[in-house]
């Protein structure tokens, strides 16, 4: 039960008022498959976090192109070196906002980018690092297109950089819930 509570709280904190998006879901991830969203800096040197474009409940399953930001949190004691990315059309980057086409229509999840960071290793416990839309986009939103060239919102997913048991970060798949059952878990 308590770790629902902390999953909803994480869901409703972290994302946006949105629950499912067509676009998809943004992650900062630990891997190149989006599935683990805790984030490490406990020690110095280089630390690489990938940026995945993952299907979420309800949105496509394929996409050709993400745009998007991952501007560094203050919370985050390290240093943005640069990104690398495997795509023949990149513009920009993650810290400024990006826009990365695929190529070609891709299953998702896509390995959109990796940001390279110089970790400190002192970086406190519990830091929240969400993808944000590309400051550039008329929409104020995260953005992806389909593989009709259909320009389709998206949702920015949190990672935890230095979970701990009082913010565990869990990247398992959730059921579908209302504002009410969210709501319902608080009530006396």
């Amino acid at each position: 039960m308590r770790r629902m509570v902390f999953l909803a709280l994480v869901i409703v904190a972290c994302a946006s008022l949105a629950f499912a998006q067509a676009g998809g879901g943004i992650i900062i991830s630990s891997d190149t498959q989006g599935i683990d969203c805790n984030l490490w800096d406990v020690v110095a040197g280089l630390a690489n976090y990938y940026i995945v474009h993952i299907q979420i409940p309800g949105s496509i399953s394929q996409a050709t192109a993400s745009q998007f930001s991952a501007p560094q949190p203050a919370c985050l004691l390290a240093t943005w070196l640069s990104d690398t990315t495997i795509w023949p059309v990149t513009i920009g980057n993650s810290q400024i906002g990006v826009a990365i086409g695929y190529g070609q229509c891709q299953p998702l999840p896509v390995h959109v980018l990796t940001m390279n960071y110089f970790t400190s290793g002192i970086t406190g416990a519990c830091c929240l690092y969400r993808p944000q839309p590309d400051p550039a986009v008329p929409s104020g939103q995260i953005e992806a297109v389909d593989c009709n060239n259909n320009l389709l919102t998206g949702l920015g997913i949190c990672a935890i950089v230095n979970p701990d048991a009082s913010c565990p970060c869990w990247a398992t798949p959730t059921e579908e819930s209302t504002w009410g059952k969210v709501k319902s878990l608080y009530a006396e």
